[in-house]
């Protein structure tokens, strides 16, 4: 009888698993969903993605806090923790619109209020989601000494889940269904993991498995609690600190597509996951488990370093040389697995396993190993603080908030002050070596331990000063995939290379993304001169510096006052006025007004501004952000910014998507070879405008431009590349969808056939 009871407790035990499996992905889908609706209104700034990032996790740090005190009060833990998860799906459904409501009231706010509106927005659902692991641990732990497996399988079974949540609906939920489509199927996992458990457990008013009487244990009382809090928060700030170094290397490689986030935080927290399944069940085995703590925690400073040096030492091999250039010269991303068979694309499963085999590659190597190793932090660190199974929900809330606090200031540490201080190098030395504070705080275990004792610090420090310096990484990154000497220069941002062959050429990347040339090849004059001549600017918008060639051909137009120019990275302006001599012609002019800002922020925090001409500075379509400047809202509100006559000019990449957005956004259109221009009233292309600008800018820029730049600015080339005009653009394009906020299909475009 007594067998049969605890096999049909395991049994529940092994339902409501799976149901925080649905809960744990449900929760990764709205993170990422969450995160980028309110980017469209608050910005894409750094400052703004982290104070979003922020409000997020401190709503469930609060949660974590509360959800562990109210744990004990519940006779039907189990029951609670199902009605918590349908109160998410609920919020989940609702929460598009609600999101999006806010955002256009509240667009353009200051960043301090963008942390507050953040927060408000998110404090029901996130709270909730942090409450849901206290609950469970309250349920399930029956016994001290089994108290690290049953935590160390709810953390792994619930972060596997949000692995998996991040892959599908970055993948394949938001490409298919945009991002209120995807919040919808969150929810409806959330509501299965909440009726179910509320359905099969609506009965059962005791722990799972009733308790059996233990032993009083002994491990929590060689640590101080405020020192497991203490190393609690040391644990976020190091592993949220290494995942943005992380995301900063692999921004370079796999460059800032909209799939680099979600499939390197799926790799990052399949490592945890695993990891706090195994270390959840060894920390119970372990003879002194604050031992294994502080050796896994300077672990991960040698993996991570290790990981690292490995990348460092395959620049200096010549066999991968060819692979590493190939990442720069193909643009690195998931290449489509669609083939063209005559004029039909046919889907290839073995061209989408090669494609995600060699972009994944590069996210395992540097993440996968030291991730599994942080997996087993906090499992251990729970079974150490547990002294009694009736304080484990408010003990497991306790270190999961102080986890979380020191997550968020590490995120701020390593974005605003080590990488832009001390370069990527010299910060994954700091992180590493923070490790052996670790030791610090376990001192009092080291009594029976001997000299081995030396072993893994002496082992980091070793690992650790054999790290290149202090741009070194960078340097021969770059100069083993383009042959060349590069100027590195890191920003809270990303990191910004300055490439040289010669004296008299040079190559501007931004993320490892080539962004401009000196001398220019006339392109992007050829655009700004086409739209220039639609409406003669007094007044110019400029949503992106790149390598300031359009900013300074812009000041050479005829009676042109005032140049505003909005650029994300506030360190680029700096460097190219530094190097580069068309960028300082421009940055110098009095005319010209420089702001460090996201695009369409500043335009909703000014919105008595009006511009001529407002131009989008090139940007590909498969970049992450892409849809925040191209979407028909986007556009929608450069419709809003153009004085009578006015125009809008945008490069681009993709010439069905973007040319029919911009026919339904604007009343008039003409769509070029690779730029349209768009206004709110008729215009005309200036052929005579075109060929008196384009004379006088070739004679008065010399040394500033490519001989290929005098037939980019011909007027018969650029009337050549007419394609059509509105109505043609419309009568063409009429299967082809619309670019909106909510349906990003161009940035996530793997699953989808190419037009």
């Amino acid at each position: 009888m007594i067998l049969s009871k605890r096999r049909g407790s395991e049994t529940q035990y092994l339902v409501v698993a799976v149901l925080f499996f649905f809960s744990g992905a449900a929760g990764l889908i709205y993170e990422i969903v969450w995160e980028r609706l309110l980017e469209i209104y608050f910005g894409v700034t750094l400052t703004a993605i982290t104070l979003i990032v922020s409000a997020y996790l401190a709503g469930l740090g609060l949660g974590s806090l509360i959800g562990g005190r109210l744990a004990r009060r519940f006779r039907n833990v189990v029951f609670a923790y199902g009605v918590v998860e349908v109160a998410i799906a609920i919020f989940g459904f609702f929460s598009p619109l609600l999101i999006t409501s806010i955002g256009r009231h509240t667009a353009g706010s200051p960043y301090p209020l963008v942390f507050i509106i953040s927060f408000a927005v998110l404090l029901i659902p996130t709270f909730l989601m942090g409450a849901t692991l206290p609950l469970l641990t309250q349920s399930f732990v029956n016994r001290v000494e089994s108290s690290g497996r049953i935590i160390g399988f709810l953390y792994g079974i619930n972060t596997l889940g949000a692995a998996l949540g991040t892959l599908f609906g970055g993948y394949v939920l938001i490409g298919w269904l945009g991002f209120d489509g995807a919040t919808y199927a969150a929810a409806i996992l959330n509501l299965i993991a909440g009726l179910g458990a509320m359905t099969l457990l609506r009965k059962q008013n005791q722990p799972l498995v009733q308790a059996e009487p233990s032993p009083q244990d002994g491990i929590g009382a060689r640590l101080s609690y405020p020192t497991i809090l203490a190393a609690a928060f040391l644990i976020g700030f190091i592993d949220l600190g290494f995942e943005i170094l992380w995301f900063r290397v692999l921004g370079i490689l796999n460059k800032t597509t909209a799939y680099n986030f979600p499939s390197a935080l799926f790799v990052f927290l399949a490592g945890l996951a695993i990891g706090g399944y195994i270390f959840g069940r060894k920390v119970d085995q372990a003879q002194d488990p604050i031992t294994l703590f502080w050796k896994l925690q300077v672990g991960i400073g040698i993996a991570a370093s290790l990981t690292f040096l490995l990348f460092w030492g395959c620049l200096h091999l010549p066999s991968f040389q060819p692979q590493i250039e190939a990442w720069f010269e193909n643009f690195q991303r998931p290449a489509s697995p669609y083939v063209w068979i005559g004029k039909e694309p046919i889907f290839s499963r073995r061209l989408m396993i090669a494609n995600l085999l060699d972009y994944f590659l590069p996210i395992v190597l540097l993440v996968f190993p030291a991730s599994v190793l942080m997996g087993g932090g906090l499992p251990i660190l729970d079974r150490i603080a547990i002294t009694s199974t009736q304080i484990s929900g408010s003990r497991v809330g306790d270190i999961h908030l102080a986890n979380i606090f020191g997550s968020v200031s590490g995120s701020l540490a390593v974005s605003f002050v080590l990488l832009p201080s001390f370069g990527t190098e010299l910060t994954m030395k700091i992180l590493a070596t923070a490790g052996i504070l670790f030791i610090w705080f376990t001192r009092a275990s080291w009594k029976n331990t001997g000299w081995h004792r030396f072993a893994l610090p002496a082992g980091l420090i070793a690992v650790m000063l054999a790290l290149p310096g202090r741009s070194e990484f960078y340097n021969k990154l770059y100069q083993t995939a383009t042959g060349i000497e590069s100027t590195i220069r890191e920003s809270s941002d990303t990191v910004l290379a300055l490439g040289y062959r010669g004296n008299e050429s040079a190559t501007l990347w931004i993320g490892g993304i080539q962004n401009s040339y000196f001398p220019t090849y006339g392109y992007y004059e050829r655009t700004a001169l086409t739209c220039a001549s639609a409406s003669k600017p007094q007044r110019v918008l400029i949503i992106g510096l790149g390598g300031a060639n359009t900013a300074y051909f812009v000041t050479q137009l005829p009676g042109i006052k005032a140049v505003t120019i909005v650029e994300l990275i506030p360190e680029l302006g700096p460097l190219i006025d530094e190097f580069v001599p068309v960028a300082q012609r421009a940055l110098r002019d009095p005319r010209v007004h420089l702001i460090d800002d996201d695009g369409r922020r500043y335009l909703y925090a000014h919105p008595e501004e009006k511009f001529d001409l407002i131009f989008i500075d090139p940007l590909n379509s498969y970049t992450s952000g892409h849809n925040n400047l191209y979407s028909l809202e986007a556009m929608q509100l450069y419709r809003s910014h153009l004085t009578p006559g006015g125009v809008f000019c945008g490069w681009f990449n993709e010439n069905h998507v973007l040319q029919k957005t911009a026919a339904n956004a604007f009343p008039h259109t003409i769509h070029f070879r690779d730029w349209v221009v768009a206004g709110n009233e008729s215009f005309q292309i200036d052929p005579e405008y075109i060929r008196s600008v384009s004379d006088a800018y070739l004679a008065n820029s010399e040394g500033l431009y490519s001989d290929g730049t005098q037939d980019a600015l011909a007027v018969d080339g650029i009337i050549q590349d007419q394609i059509a005009d509105r109505d043609g653009t419309l009568s063409k394009e009429q299967e082809t969808p619309i670019l909106t906020d909510m349906y990003p299909w161009l940035e996530y475009y793997f699953f989808h056939k190419p037009y």
